[in-house]
């Protein structure tokens, strides 16, 4: 080794760290002290083994009032949606459960309104309002809430999505017996001259 090399301890959770002894003193007291507990405490350390907090979303971006951010009201709006779903999810009353997931589904005109967030955002918002919309009224089955609720919150974490990514989650959707295409599509592609009048 080199006199250049640095020696970075390495930190796990839940174990007793003594951070090194750099100033040279001679070590007459430390025989006797506490070692420090890092629990809970995420050292970052560079390399693939860093230990680094996870930052939650609404700390990267805070709700400032007054704020007219488009992300944010997403952000926000998503949040109602999931809670909403969630809320579906533990209720044992049938129309109690119904009526959370109409409450989440309000909310879809609202986030439709930012899908300039990105590409993926406005591909699943709208598979999800087509998908209310071809249900007609029938309730979402309990393997379908799931799927709706585990989507919504996947792009809370990660709002600007890519177009591929928003399509893998509109499969997923579609593969729980979802139809997010609208209705009078297939009209369309297959007489066009009926989109001309």
């Amino acid at each position: 080794m080199s006199d250049t090399d640095v020696h970075e301890p390495k930190v796990r959770l839940n174990d007793r760290f003594r951070p090194p002894d750099v100033t040279g003193a001679p070590a007459a007291g430390r025989a006797g002290s506490t070692p420090a507990l890092a629990r809970g405490v995420a050292v970052e350390i560079r390399g693939t083994t860093a230990l680094a907090r996870v930052i939650e979303i609404d700390r990267l971006y805070e709700a400032v009032p007054g704020t007219t951010s488009q992300l944010v009201r997403a952000l926000e709006l998503l949040k109602q949606a999931c809670d909403n779903l969630a809320a579906a999810q533990q209720s044992v009353d049938p129309i109690e459960m119904d009526r959370s997931v109409q409450r989440a589904q309000v909310l879809l005109p609202k986030l439709f309104a930012c899908r300039s967030i990105g590409d993926g955002f406005g591909v699943i918002i709208n598979a999800l309002h087509f998908a209310f919309a071809n249900l007609r009224g029938t309730p979402l089955t309990p393997d379908q809430l799931n799927i709706v609720w585990r989507v919504l919150k996947e792009l809370r974490a990660r709002p600007v999505m890519s177009l591929e990514q928003g399509i893998q989650r509109v499969e997923e959707l579609e593969a729980r017996g979802l139809d997010v295409d609208p209705r009078d599509i297939g009209d369309l592609l297959e007489n066009p001259s009926t989109a001309e009048a």
